[in-house]
């Protein structure tokens, strides 16, 4: 046996050498045609899920998130620095069920003026929930958050059928299910990343473990299925050493990673995990603050599918503001944005193919 060790090393050092070519990630089994978990899924998204997959290791999407209410500014703000578009826009079901200052969500031409801009549609759903049964104050954070509105909402008994918190979940759901669908309907597909950090505990649907977790997301998946959903691409959004909340690959597409306040070296370590613990999928850095800036972030070999800074509400709430001028940033200001636009392997919406 030990004759055929020289031949093993050999070996591993040629692998290596034809993954990191050039100082380039190769990207292996992403360059092959792999489906969607979605059953026939509509053309917009395997070809918007199809460009991801071909861009992994030579180009990273940028994405911003809107604020709180139903709209671009994020991504206004951006161009207005430097004189581009991210890629990619985020939304946000957030205020379901707000009485006041809700965003029209029937309304969807937001939307297909960014998608018909050859911009990619993203969708999260900060899934407010009664703080206690029949109440009507609504909240997400449970736990132990603290300074924050505090739901009991129970996740195990929203699982079980015939229960006061099934019945919440079923219903809003539908809610959520019925705005998707108007997004269908003008063909527009929909990179949805639901029920995200569960693990980190401080949202409800974290709170009582994987198990229920992962039947949670699962009766989304099965419910969405039956409306007819099928321009979604499913996220799921993994926190550190969480792989047993993993819901499976036959219900998620891509796996997102959260990150706020890290080093580049944390960050390139966060990426090469992920990218092992899931081989195959597609890896985003799904929300971020406070990080390094993208041209090191390459370097250092984190080559995500796409990163999206968390907004700035305080600065990007109205476009025609003072505040609106301001290049600081709570979570990437102007400078990191200049850095992002200027590399050549990020795609920002002028370089976006029409994906229709």
């Amino acid at each position: 046996m030990k004759l055929w060790k020289p031949i093993v090393s050999f070996l591993l050092i040629a692998a290596m050498l034809t993954t990191f070519q050039n100082g380039k990630r190769d990207d292996g089994n992403h360059s092959k045609a792999v489906p969607l978990c979605t059953p026939d899924a509509s053309r917009q998204a395997v070809k918007v899920f199809e460009f991801l997959r071909k861009n992994v290791g030579k180009n990273m999407l940028s994405a911003t998130m809107a604020t709180v209410d139903w709209n671009t500014n994020e991504a206004e703000w951006v161009h207005q620095h430097t004189g581009k578009y991210p890629a990619m826009n985020c939304f946000d079901y957030l205020h379901l069920h707000s009485t006041t200052n809700r965003p029209n969500y029937e309304d969807v031409s937001v939307l297909e003026q960014w998608w018909k801009c050859n911009g990619l549609v993203a969708l999260v759903w900060h899934w407010n929930v009664p703080v206690e049964q029949g109440s009507k104050e609504y909240a997400f954070y449970a736990g132990n958050m603290k300074d924050r509105r505090l739901t009991t909402f129970d996740i195990s008994k929203a699982v079980q059928e015939g229960t006061y918190e099934n019945q919440v979940v079923k219903a809003d759901m539908d809610k959520v299910a019925d705005c998707l669908l108007l997004l269908k309907e003008k063909d527009i597909p929909v990179i949805w990343r639901p029920l995200h950090e569960a693990s980190g505990g401080w949202f409800w649907w974290g709170v009582n473990g994987p198990e229920a977790y992962k039947a949670l997301w699962k009766l989304m998946f099965d419910t969405f299925q039956k409306k007819g959903l099928n321009n979604l691409i499913w996220v799921w959004t993994s926190e550190e050493g969480d792989m047993d909340w993993y819901p499976g690959d036959t219900y998620v597409d891509i796996v997102g990673r959260d990150s706020y306040n890290k080093t580049n070296e944390e960050i390139a370590s966060s990426y090469q995990r992920l990218s092992n613990e899931y081989p195959g999928k597609l890896v985003a850095l799904s929300e971020c603050g406070k990080v390094s800036t993208m041209s090191e972030q390459w370097q250092s070999g984190a080559r995500w599918a796409w990163f999206m800074p968390w907004y700035c509400r305080s600065l990007t709430h109205d476009l025609h503001s003072e505040d609106f001028m301001g290049t600081a940033h709570s979570h990437a200001d102007k400078s990191w944005w200049v850095d992002a636009v200027n590399q050549s392997f990020v795609v920002t919406r002028d370089r976006m193919p029409s994906l229709k």
